[in-house]
């Protein structure tokens, strides 16, 4: 039982650590887009992996709802870019607005943005070709 706790402690302490630095654990590099996806460019800038990235993704210039952008079972390793595309069904979107919602690190560790630490937010354009 005393073991579990020092792991516990040990994994809690290992996230804190992380994010020392205070600043966004994933940079959002860039986004492309057409009418029926948004693709997203990222690194992972901290130093743990990351086990599940959420999204807020919102389509401007059209009424439906925003676009699920979540990756719920994932392995994103430090200091590696990747690209991930999610599809929408929105009628005549002009733009997308693509934000970080929270990670979850390997450890267990969930970070949401809050005002101290601001991240980049992306436009994507999706009329674009």
């Amino acid at each position: 039982m005393i073991e579990k706790m020092r792991v516990a402690v040990f994994v809690v302490a290992l996230g804190q650590f992380a994010l020392a630095a205070g600043r966004c654990p994933v940079t959002l590099i860039s986004g492309t887009g057409s009418l029926d996806s948004v693709s997203i460019t990222f690194m992972n800038a901290g130093k743990l992996p990351i086990r599940r990235l959420e999204f807020n993704c919102k389509l401007i210039g059209d009424r439906s709802d925003s676009v699920h952008c979540d990756e719920e079972n994932a392995l994103f390793f430090p200091g590696m870019q990747y690209t991930v595309t999610y599809a929408h069904r929105a009628r005549l979107p002009e733009l997308a607005r693509v934000s970080l919602k929270s990670i979850t690190f390997a450890g267990g560790y969930v970070w949401k943005p809050n005002p101290a630490i601001s991240c980049r937010v992306l436009r994507i354009d999706l009329k674009k070709k």
